[in-house]
């Protein structure tokens, strides 16, 4: 599956100088770049619109930039002197690679991983001296298999009691929350998925329902993030894991990024991947105008390449992500990428290093 994301990108550049195949718009370096080019990893979601940065910036540049994908699992040599490290997978895994700070062997001036790919922003939790540069918005809703128990939309209020797995604020005694008692199908309990830990949209989905300390995550949810979850955790933005094929499946719902399902449902960037997932409304506003992100929907988020800094952005990194508002080959050159991938370009605010709305 993640094979096929690699496959149906096609660009038209050459084979970069150090070997690295570039004729397509492949989800990551076919061998190791040096050590002087730029190597992102982290999220998922941005993965792909990152790969065609990838083709579209390195037929005129250098140094090139590269791109890891969040998968499959297993370790990735990032540059030449550098050591094999675990393949990052979402947000706050490449956060935190990032902030290592390693560098190839015998080296003091590149390092092994130039930029985090991030579909949340800064938090509270995340290292210091690391600057977030917004590049597209996106929106994260919910979905639900095609054959469903579930209502057209759900309230805010609504999705922080299915994922507490407390229907006191329905009414209820309690339990977790049943389709009757959110305008659904029938009486079964409503069974609420996430996406892997480290995910930047299970982290801001979960922000925008209210999830937090004083209102944590319920025993039902499934697979990880609450005790009781048995089963294997699935990619986020993906509907083709065997949990959605289970015998929850009319039951369940998942957090997904609008603009991926956009970029797989209408622009066929890794079509097939949302399998029978179907993206529904919040609050009663759709999350898609046509083709579009809806812009007056209300879980909209920012997404960002995270670099080392303080309100600054690297020299050597300048050229590909800017030093402000409107600067830098992705905010210049980027906003045709942007939009095939589903996500709604910046304009004059793309690289704002203060905008964090």
């Amino acid at each position: 599956m993640h094979q096929l994301k690699k496959l149906l990108m096609v660009g038209g550049i050459a084979a970069a100088a150090v070997g690295v195949m570039a004729s397509q718009a492949l989800a990551e370096p076919t061998s190791t770049p040096p050590a002087t080019d730029l190597v992102a990893v982290g999220s998922d979601t941005t993965q792909a619109v990152s790969d065609q940065f990838q083709t579209d910036y390195n037929t005129s540049h250098t140094p090139k930039y590269w791109s890891y994908d969040a998968v499959p699992a297993g370790n990735v040599t990032p540059k030449t002197g550098c050591a094999s490290i675990v393949r990052p997978n979402g947000s706050g895994a490449g956060i935190a690679e990032l902030a290592k700070n390693l560098h190839p062997t015998g080296d003091s001036t590149n390092f092994c991983v130039d930029v985090a790919r991030s579909s949340r922003d800064k938090q509270a939790s995340d290292p210091a001296g690391l600057t977030w540069v917004p590049f597209a918005r996106d929106g994260v809703t919910w979905s639900a298999n095609s054959t469903t128990n579930a209502p057209t939309s759900l309230t805010k209020a609504q999705l922080l009691a299915i994922y507490q797995c407390d229907d006191t604020a329905l009414g209820g005694a309690g339990d977790p929350v049943t389709w009757d008692e959110v305008s659904g199908t029938g009486s079964d309990a409503v069974v609420p998925v996430l996406p892997q830990a480290s995910s930047g949209t299970r982290a801001f989905f979960l922000q925008s329902i209210g999830i937090d300390a004083t209102h944590p995550l319920g025993s039902c949810v499934q697979p990880g993030g609450a005790p009781g979850g048995t089963n294997t955790t699935p990619e986020e933005n993906e509907g083709t894991d065997p949990i959605f094929a289970n015998g929850d499946a009319a039951n369940e719902v998942f957090p997904y990024s609008i603009a991926v399902y956009l970029a797989q449902t209408v622009h066929n960037h890794g079509a097939g991947n949302q399998g029978n997932l179907v993206l529904h409304s919040v609050n009663g506003a759709s999350p898609t105008t046509s083709s579009a992100i809806n812009t007056s929907f209300p879980f909209l988020r920012l997404v960002y390449n995270v670099v080392r800094g303080s309100g600054t952005v690297p020299a050597n990194l300048q050229t590909l992500i800017g030093t402000g508002p409107g600067t830098g080959w992705i905010c210049t050159s980027g906003s045709a990428d942007i939009s095939d991938f589903g996500f709604l370009p910046l304009g004059a605010n793309c690289g704002d290093l203060s905008d964090h709305t």
